[in-house]
């Protein structure tokens, strides 16, 4: 356990006082009773309370430092990402031409309250021209479609363009000129009027020497602008010639004011700390909860253990009950001769583990009859219930017919142990479906290509 060992230690001491001071125990969890019957049959022979303790403190210190990492990492993710990069004064720093250009996004508030968010782009400084690249002919048919971003037509844009000097999947720069700014800037900005109008957009494509151009023809469709939808076009306006005012220049310098409105500048930095904390508070909960589960597929593969180990359990107790030892002597014979075999580097088997358990008691001095019956209810397991129920019954009213039940109880458990090994194998054949028929899909892709290739197809 984490108490014993390992790092959490500290952690574990810590949420045992919890535990124990704030009477942890007296809150009622779902499932606590299930918990309790699996631990004690987990852990037979332990003190239950102690075992029950054990686990919810275990669960809960797992819970807990899975929260304090996620608080950490969202209160470090949180603060690193506050790091302003537009100062005081409203100026906005390039990246240099290694770095290439930064995005930012900002907000802009106006003295009257109302709020406009933008994208910006800042070019990197210009220390020399870059080259363009040649785009092919298969871009120049497809680039009308690539420029729409959200429009639907060339002949209805209502939406600004995706004018950008490359594309994904082309290797290539391009150098977008308009013949109606007023319509359509060069960056692909559209600026709606009262009319619609066709604007003709010329891109100069170039790969090394190689140079081409090509024209794309679109229609700006009119478009109703409300007073702020306006206003935002004059700041986007006003942004693109901060920009474009001194592009050497290591910062630029953001506007402060539009109409005789002051404006102030801020930049949206997304929320990843609550997102992250949220995060560990459900990944915490899922722990602390789902671990009961983890529990229980244990205790059933100890049952499943149990069941594989009751034919051989009965066969041994009829051979030396037929020998002609008592019932005590053949039980406690068939436990003592598998921790014989442990101690000689045997494994470890779960149904003779409690037997050798109710040996012990036996040899404690616990009445004999309540030792089968502890034993029985210690598995859990039907099958062993019932042999604890023959050998108490045996015990109280010296049934004869001890040996006769043993033996039918035997042919039975042996029968059901072969229908539950076919039922296994049925469900490991269904299991391997799938992958039987994936390979036989990539044998079949690798048997019919060459014979299509040779084939001439």
């Amino acid at each position: 356990m984490i108490g014993k060992k390992g790092i959490l230690r500290f952690f574990y001491k810590v949420m045992m006082v919890c535990y124990k001071k704030l009477h942890l125990w007296r809150i009622p969890i779902p499932g606590r009773d299930k918990v309790q019957a699996d631990l004690n049959r987990m852990h037979p022979g332990e003190n239950p309370q102690e075992c029950v303790t054990d686990y919810y403190v275990t669960k809960l210190t797992l819970s807990a430092v899975i929260l304090i990492a996620g608080i950490m990492l969202a209160i470090t993710m949180h603060y690193s990402s506050r790091e302003r990069h537009i100062l005081q004064n409203q100026w906005v720093y390039r990246g240099s031409g290694e770095e290439g250009s930064r995005e930012y996004s900002i907000t802009g508030q106006m003295e009257d309250g109302e709020r406009y968010s933008f994208q910006m782009e800042v070019m990197p400084r210009k220390y020399s021209q870059s080259e363009l690249e040649n785009l092919y002919e298969q871009f120049g048919r497809e680039l009308p479609q690539l420029i729409l971003e959200k429009n639907d037509s060339p002949d209805e844009i209502r939406e600004n363009l995706d004018l950008s000097e490359t594309y994904e999947g082309y290797p290539f720069l391009v150098n977008w000129k308009s013949n109606s700014t007023e319509a359509v800037e060069e960056n692909g900005q559209i600026h709606p009027g009262q009319e619609d109008v066709p604007v003709l957009l010329r891109a100069e494509i170039q790969y090394g020497e190689f140079v081409r151009e090509t024209t794309v023809k679109v229609t700006v469709v009119k478009r109703n602008e409300t007073p702020q939808e306006r206003e935002k076009s004059k700041l986007s306006e006003l942004l693109q010639r901060a920009q474009e005012e001194d592009p050497e220049s290591e910062k630029i310098q953001l506007p402060t004011e539009i109409e005789g409105r002051k404006i102030s500048w801020e930049e949206d930095i997304p929320e990843t700390g609550w997102k992250i904390l949220a995060g560990a508070l459900l990944l915490a909960a899922a722990v602390f909860f789902f671990q009961d589960k983890d529990l229980h597929d244990l205790v059933e593969k100890k049952k499943r253990e149990e069941r594989r180990s009751y034919p051989e359990i009965l066969q041994k107790l009829t051979l030396y009950l037929e020998a002609g030892l008592t019932v005590r002597s053949a039980f406690c014979r068939v436990a003592e001769d598998y921790e014989k075999e442990r101690k000689r580097g045997g494994r470890c088997r779960e149904a003779y583990e409690e037997m050798l358990i109710a040996t012990r008691e036996i040899h404690m001095g616990v009445p004999e009859g309540a030792a089968y019956e502890n034993f029985g209810k210690r598995t859990g397991v039907r099958e062993y219930v019932r042999l604890s129920t023959f050998l108490t019954q045996n015990l109280k009213k010296g049934s004869s017919t001890l040996l006769q039940q043993l033996k039918e109880e035997s042919v039975q458990a042996e029968e059901l142990r072969i229908q539950n090994a076919r039922k296994l194998s049925e469900e490991a054949a269904t299991k391997l479906l799938l992958p039987m028929v994936m390979l036989l899909v990539v044998v079949m892709v690798m048997i019919m290509v060459p014979a299509f290739s040779n084939a001439g197809i």
